[in-house]
Formats: C-alpha cells, structure tokens, sequence
C-alpha cells in the first residue's frame, strides 16, 4: 500500500504535493458536512415541489370540470327542451306547413345562437333528418346526412350512449372551418319512443381555451396535461411535440391506471415519467399530468450544486492563498517545464528571466544552451527543405519550353506570323506567372490563369483540339497553392489521355469544393483512363512513366505538396479505361490574407 502511495506522489507536481495536505486536512470534512446536510434539504425541496404540483393539478382539475360540465348542462337545456326543441322536432313533416316551418327555423336559430356565448360555446350545430326545410339553414342547422359520413357520428351510434367528446381530429377533411376545436356531441331522443333519434346536437369548445386551461397544471418544465378519453384516445394536450414524445404510440395514451383517480410510474422510451390523473365528473374523459421524474429532483439537485459551488468558491479561495504561498518556491520550475513543453512542439524561445544560482538556475541555464544549439541546426533544415522545394520546382516540365520555342520555329518557317504573335504572348504570359517575383506560393486564381496559357499553346500546337472549362468560384481564387500544381496535370490529360483518344481531341474541366479543412481541386478529362495496374503505380509514386514527361512532374507536384503541407495532403487519382480520369489536388483552405 505505502509502495502505491508513493508511486501517486512521485507522479505529483511539487506545487501539488504542497496543496494536498491542505485539502485533506480542510476540505475532506467541509465536503462531508456539505453533503450530509444538502441530503437533508433535498428530500424536503422534493417534498414541497410535489404538495405544489397536486395543487396545481387539483385547481386546474376543478377548472376544467366546471367548464366541460357546464357544456354537458347547455346541451341538457337545448335538447330537454319542449318548447322549442321537442316540440318542432317532433311535428309531423307531412302536415308542417310552410309558413309554420319558415317562423319555428328562425326561432330554433335564435334559441340556439342564445347558447353561444363565444367563451365557453363557440358554436352549436344540430343536425336534422331530411323533410325540415329549415333543415339546409347552414349556420346552426344541418342535414343529418351530413353528420352521418362523419367518423365521430359512427363512434356515437356504436358505443351506444348518450353522448360523447370528440376532438378535431375525427371531423372530416372536407370541412370548411378549420379552427381546432372540442366538440360535445348527443342524439336527441323521441320523448315517446325513446329508441327514434330526431337529431343530432354538438356543442364546440375552442380548442386553444382548452389547451391553456390544462397548460395551468404544467408548473413544472417539460410537463404535460392531455385529456385521454375511455378509449385511449388523446382528445386535447397541452404540447403536441412532448405527447409524441412521451407517449409509446401516435395519438393513443397508456391505459387509464386504475383505480382511475390515482398516481403512478412507469419507464416509457427510457425516460421514467410520473403519471398523475383524474377522472373528469359526468364525462368518460380523465386528466391525466405527465412529469418527467428528472424534473421533479432538479430543484433539488440544482440547490445541491449551488451549495457545492459555494464550497468549491471556498475551497478555491482557500486553495488560491496556498498556491500563492507554494508559487515562490515552484513559479521558475514550472516556466522551465512550459518552455519544454514548447519545445516539444517546435518552439524553441530562451529563457530571459534571471535564473539564480541554485539548483534550478544551473537547470535553466542548460535549457538556454540547449535551444540555442536546436534553433541554429532547425534553420539548417528549413534552408536544406526550400532547397529542395526550388529544385523540384525547376525540374517541372523543361521540354515543354523546348517544344514551344521549336513549334515557332517551325511557324516562322511556314510563315503563320498572326499565330506567332498569339503563342509568343500566351508563353510570355505563362513565364510570367511561373517567374512570379520568384515566389513558391501564388494563388489559385493565378495557378488557373498559367493553366489557360499553357493550354491557349498547346491547342495552336494540337489544331484547337482540346477544350478547358474551368469552374472554380471567385471565393475559392484567393486560396493559396504551390506554383506549377495544375499545370502538370493538365499536360499529362492532354498528353496521356485526351490525346490517345482515336479523334485526337477532348475536354478538361478544372473544379473546386470545399471539405473541412481542405479544399479539393479536381481535375477531370475525358482521355483514354488508365488501367488498375498503371493507376496503382501512379498513386504509389514508385514508378516513373516518362522521365522527361508529365509522369514526372506529377509526382513532382506529390512530392511539392506533401513538403509544403504534410503528408495529410497531395494528390488522388480515379480512372478506369475509356472513362478518363480525375485526379484530385488535396490543399489545406489558406487565403492571401493568412499567409501574411
């Protein structure tokens, strides 16, 4: 045990080993003391969120039981009545007379607009068999045929009862009014023969009145309320999105625990939700409080880490005054180890402080000597690479001035001045950015500007026979790229590939794309391709295809790229036979800007 005590010391700073007396000896026990008594506090947080949640559910229970019952007594007052209810519901069609149906269609209007009161009742509609001329009346009268195709007029002829809650979801997508809403609907009985429906009565609720009225038990974040009738449907919920997501199936609630009126828990999609419900007087429908149990301990749990930030904010203060006891003895050692650190990565900088003479001072001091000596064989590298990076870049295509300077030789011999003029300009403009002020680094705009020069040459050489589409953003050409990247591509598609085509001519197109950190510039021909064996050696960069060709400057260019940027980057080739071939220049994104 001590073996494994010392082995965690050693392997401490020495500021540290300083520190951890302290935090054993104060700290340990505030922090048991902490927990003991945030514990205690938690289990009486808990307590008093859940007294507070049953009486936000109990109010809003009794709220909303008011409001549905007073819907069930309007619509016991409308159908109840002999006046003007049972009695013209009742009258024989076949001796109503006109002008006795035109004067009772106007007052059952009036008795049932008396009802609507647009708070509670946004709108009553009764539905009547056919013979009623009032019957087609539009706005509080309808045809019974048309509640008859209805889905909620089914389930009210089928369970058998009196009357029964609907939500919008069972009306027809035919209809007109397109406000949500919840509907009461109840068939209106023959007063003597109580099997004969004479009609059909609904009273609606809007919907959003009823979403804000059980939105009131939701005291507590990312609860729901939904009023779930005997069936299992969700009639109204307070959150659409949190239903979908804490019920198992679209529309369906779990099944009314029971005893109806009581609280239960269950784990659903991983989450355990507390359920609290109950049943609605005089209606089949229950309200039903879904809280998620993370919720309920959250102010619990968030009064413990305040307290324990509070001790941390303590512990730290403390911890603070400690280290700036221990920071004179350490601060000198623990510069001397960033300067390592640093050095590791490549940054080798002196220390300028004043070192001592102790110890530490004849430590510093041998650090001093040490990143003097690394700086100065560092820069012998860095000359050696850019000597390197220039030879490969001169070697690039050196016949392809010989070819040029001899094809206008052989112009002038034939007397093709106009072409002379067009070729002289295009190769002095194509030197012109090669020379480049002598920099290595230009931008992609410029590297595409040199690739249409070279390819401006090459067609007076091959007769117009090849054809350069570039499609590279304005964005993309500030990125900076290696001098002479593309230019050798181009001239191994032509070269290679469009020019093995059997009519000798072909298209190149130049794109650009941005991946991450990179962008991708893809060259793309429509040549002759490669076969695997010759792909495989072109992107092993083991075999040379021609020594004083385009095999050559393109691993030229792998080689450029991969000293500039690492071997993360380079080039990628794709082809088939007869499919052409792509061949894609990975760079990091760096614009003129970054470069400075």
């Amino acid at each position: 045990m001590s073996n494994i005590f010392n082995r965690i010391l050693l392997k401490l700073r020495l500021k540290q080993k300083l520190l951890l007396s302290y935090l054993l000896l104060i700290l340990l026990p505030i922090l048991y003391l902490q927990f003991y008594a945030s514990g205690r506090v938690a289990g009486i947080i808990q307590e008093m969120v859940s007294f507070s949640l049953d009486q936000s559910f109990s109010q809003t229970h009794s709220f909303l039981a008011y409001k549905l019952n007073r819907i069930t007594d309007v619509s016991d007052l409308i159908a109840l009545d002999e006046v003007q209810m049972t009695r013209i519901l009742t009258t024989n069609v076949a001796d109503y007379q006109l002008q006795d149906q035109l004067q009772d269609g106007n007052k059952l209007v009036q008795f049932l607009s008396s009802f609507r009161d647009g708070t509670d009742v946004s709108k009553i509609r009764l539905y009547l068999p056919d013979g009623f001329l009032f019957a087609n009346e539009g706005s509080s009268i309808f045809p019974l045929q048309e509640a008859q195709s209805t889905t909620w007029y089914a389930k009210l002829v089928t369970s058998r009862v009196k009357l029964m809650w609907f939500s919008s979801l069972d009306y027809p997508s035919k209809t007109t009014d397109t406000t949500p809403v919840i509907s009461l609907v109840r068939l209106i009985r023959h007063p003597d023969h109580y099997n004969e429906t004479i009609g059909i009565l609904r009273l609606d609720m809007d919907e959003r009145m009823l979403k804000e009225i059980v939105s009131r038990a939701n005291t507590v974040k990312n609860s729901l309320t939904y009023l779930q009738s005997s069936d299992g449907l969700v009639l109204i919920a307070s959150d659409d999105a949190l239903l979908e997501q804490y019920l198992p199936a679209e529309g369906t609630a779990p099944p009314i625990f029971q005893p109806a009126n009581s609280n239960n828990t269950q784990l659903i999609k991983g989450k355990r939700l507390e359920f609290h419900q109950l049943q609605i007087p005089q209606t089949d429908l229950t309200m039903v409080t879904v809280i998620p149990h993370q919720e309920i301990v959250s102010t619990s749990t968030r009064l413990q880490q305040e307290l324990l930030v509070s001790l941390l904010a303590v512990g730290l203060l403390a911890i603070g005054l400690a280290h700036f006891i221990s920071l004179h003895m350490t601060r000198r050692i623990t510069h001397l180890s960033q300067k390592m650190k640093a050095m590791e990565a490549g940054i080798l900088e002196p220390i300028v402080k004043p070192s001592g003479d102790d110890e530490v001072g004849e430590l510093i001091q041998s650090y001093n000597y040490m990143s003097q000596k690394l700086a100065l064989l560092k820069d012998i590298e860095v000359k050696a690479i850019k000597s390197e990076l220039k030879a490969l870049q001169s070697q690039i295509n050196p016949h392809f001035l010989y070819n040029t300077l001899d094809q206008i030789n052989w112009m002038a011999q034939f007397g093709m001045y106009d072409q002379i003029t067009t070729i002289v300009q295009s190769l002095a403009g194509y030197y012109k950015l090669t020379l480049s002020n002598g920099q290595d680094i230009i931008t992609i705009g410029q590297e595409l500007k040199l690739v249409t020069y070279y390819v401006e040459i090459q067609n007076i050489r091959f007769e117009q026979r090849i054809e350069l589409n570039l499609q590279v953003d304005e964005a993309f050409q500030q990125g900076l790229i290696p001098k002479l990247t593309l230019q050798p591509i181009i001239e191994n598609a032509i070269l290679h590939g469009i020019l093995r085509n059997e009519n000798r001519e072909g298209g190149i197109t130049v794109t650009c794309e941005r991946h991450a950190d990179r962008i991708v510039l893809s060259v793309i021909d429509d040549g002759v391709g490669m076969d695997d064996m010759h792909l495989e050696a072109l992107r092993s960069g083991n075999k040379i295809i021609n020594p004083t060709g385009s095999g050559y400057g393109i691993r030229n260019v792998q080689e450029r790229i991969k000293l500039y940027y690492g071997e993360a980057f380079g080039l990628h080739f794709f082809s088939s036979p007869g499919d052409g071939m792509i061949v894609e220049v990975h760079i990091p994104l760096i614009v003129e800007s970054d470069s400075v």
